[in-house]
C-alpha cells in the first residue's frame, strides 16, 4: 500500500472517529447532564467542562400476585412483598433517582393496595458505609403532612449482610439515615 493512500485512510479513520464522538452528543440517548439547580440544561448553560457529573438512576417495575408476593429491585434497594400482603394482584414500582443518595421512592398502584395486611421489607445496601455509621444507620420515610422525614419503627442494621432493613405498612420516600452521620 502506498504511503499517500495508508495517509488517506488514517485521516478518513480519524474524521469517522471526530464525527462519531461529536454526533453523538446531540442524539436522543446521549448522556443527560444537570444543572445544580437539577434540571436539563439549555444550549446556553451546556457544561463547558467535562467536570459535570451525570447522574445515574434505577427503576424496577414488576406485577406482583397478593397470593405469591414477590422482590422488586433497584439501585441499593428491595422490597420484599410476603404472600397474602396485598389483596389480588398490584404493579409495584421501585425507584432510586439519584445512586448516590440513599433515598428510594416506592409506588403501588392501584393506589387502594398500598396498605398492607401484613407488613413488607424495604432493604437497603449498605455496602458503602464504613461499620460505625453503618451500625448507627436506620430507615425513615418522608411524611408529606408534615414535611419531615420520621423514623421507621422496626428498622435494623444487619453488619453480616451490611444492610438496613425496615418493615413497612404503605408506600413511599424512604431514605437510609444514620446517627453517625455521612
Amino acid at each position: 500500500m502506498s504511503h499517500s493512500r495508508w495517509h488517506k485512510i488514517q485521516v478518513g479513520v480519524s474524521l469517522a472517529a471526530l464525527c462519531f464522538a461529536v454526533g453523538c452528543s446531540t442524539l436522543p440517548t446521549a448522556p443527560q447532564v444537570r444543572t445544580e439547580s437539577g434540571a436539563a440544561p439549555t444550549r446556553s448553560e451546556e457544561p463547558r467542562s467535562t467536570s459535570a457529573a451525570l447522574i445515574q438512576s434505577a427503576t424496577s417495575t414488576k406485577t406482583i400476585s397478593g397470593l405469591l408476593g414477590g422482590t422488586v429491585s433497584a439501585g441499593k434497594f428491595k422490597v420484599v412483598i410476603p404472600p397474602l400482603a396485598l389483596a389480588g394482584t398490584a404493579t409495584v414500582t421501585v425507584t432510586q433517582s439519584d445512586l448516590s443518595k440513599p433515598v428510594v421512592e416506592l409506588a403501588i398502584t392501584p393506589a387502594s393496595a398500598n396498605r398492607f395486611r401484613v407488613p413488607v421489607t424495604l432493604i437497603a445496601q449498605g455496602s458503602g458505609l464504613d461499620l460505625r455509621t453503618l451500625s448507627a444507620s436506620y430507615i425513615s420515610y418522608f411524611n408529606p403532612a408534615t414535611g419531615t422525614w420520621q423514623r421507621v419503627l422496626g428498622s435494623t442494621v444487619d453488619l453480616k449482610l451490611l444492610t438496613v432493613q425496615a418493615p413497612l405498612w404503605h408506600f413511599s420516600t424512604y431514605r437510609v439515615e444514620s446517627k453517625a452521620g455521612w
